[in-house]
């Protein structure tokens, strides 16, 4: 790749990421929500602070720190961070960083900063931090996993490794019934399932890879739709369902039965018994907590 590419990926790169999707939604994941606090909090060192007097650049009055611009590399692609180290690379990320500015002034000037809905997400964005922080400060150090626990879970549980039978799924997600339907519709007529997840699926990460999700055991998928999805044929199309992100439509891509190692699957096994600390440390909490509050639930709206 030459030095003009390089420059071109990296600055477009940064000039239009907004703020706010380093951290798109916030994970609905509880472990997840830890993790990102963890990293938030390792992340900054007493050398960040010192250096964030040294000034790399400045638009009108807002400056741009050495430690700011290291954060900020750090937070992009692997494979972006790699270009950053080639020639003019690093002058390529401060250009993208000092265009963002330049476009963050002027979105600010048009009042873009003050509508309504951009002031729900922050707020929503705010709430799911502080909750996530209380989270890692309450319980942190007390949830932490050894390499013997999760050794132990997979010796335990060893037939849930071996010959497991999985399901590939592609999936394409709208917020109406009726915009359901219409895809329905189009598959109907031979459209391609994943075209069709590019297009419309309102669910970003899996639509850029043309609806797929991944593999799943039985076990993995949500309890209401499990037994149906579980038991579709390879190829096959069923949906839409009701579900909490919007009416989703499957296609099952592939079928395998995959025995895994322990080193294969030892991270996603601490992940899991980190995650079931913390649900488990959670409910405790929340009950005691609850007793001193009044919880009050209109049913009716409910219904």
């Amino acid at each position: 790749m030459n030095k003009h590419k390089t420059i071109l990926i990296i600055s477009s790169f940064f000039a239009v990421i907004p703020c706010f999707t380093q951290n798109p939604g916030f994970p609905v994941k509880t472990v997840i929500q830890f993790l990102l606090v963890v990293l938030i909090l390792s992340g900054c060192s007493k050398s960040d602070i010192a250096k964030s007097s040294q000034v790399l650049a400045k638009v009108d009055d807002k400056e741009i720190t050495t430690s700011y611009f290291e954060r900020q590399i750090k937070n992009l692609p692997e494979s972006v961070q790699r270009l950053s180290l080639e020639g003019e690379g690093k002058r390529a990320i401060l250009e993208g960083m000092i265009n963002r500015e330049i476009l963050y002034k002027e979105a600010v000037k048009r009042g873009i900063n003050k509508d309504a809905e951009i002031k729900r997400r922050l707020e929503d964005m705010e709430k799911e931090l502080v909750i996530s922080t209380f989270i890692q400060r309450e319980f942190g150090s007390r949830l932490m996993v050894e390499d013997k626990e999760v050794q132990d879970y997979y010796n335990t549980h060893i037939n849930e490794f071996k010959n497991r039978e999985e399901i590939r799924i592609s999936q394409i997600i709208v917020s109406e019934e009726k915009d359901a339907g219409d895809i329905l519709g189009k598959l109907k007529e031979g459209k391609d399932f994943g075209a069709l997840a590019a297009e419309y699926s309102v669910d970003k990460p899996t639509a850029v890879r043309k609806g797929d999700v991944g593999y799943f055991t039985y076990k993995m998928l949500p309890a209401e739709i499990r037994d149906i999805v579980f038991g579709m044929r390879t190829g096959e199309i069923s949906g839409p369902y009701k579900m909490p992100d919007g009416y989703e439509i499957y296609k099952i891509t592939d079928r395998r039965t995959v025995s895994y190692s322990f080193e294969q699957v030892k991270n996603a096994v601490k992940l899991q018994l980190i995650d079931q600390k913390i649900q488990d440390s959670l409910k405790a909490l929340l009950d005691d907590l609850k007793k001193d509050m009044k919880i009050q639930i209109n049913e009716s709206l409910l219904k």
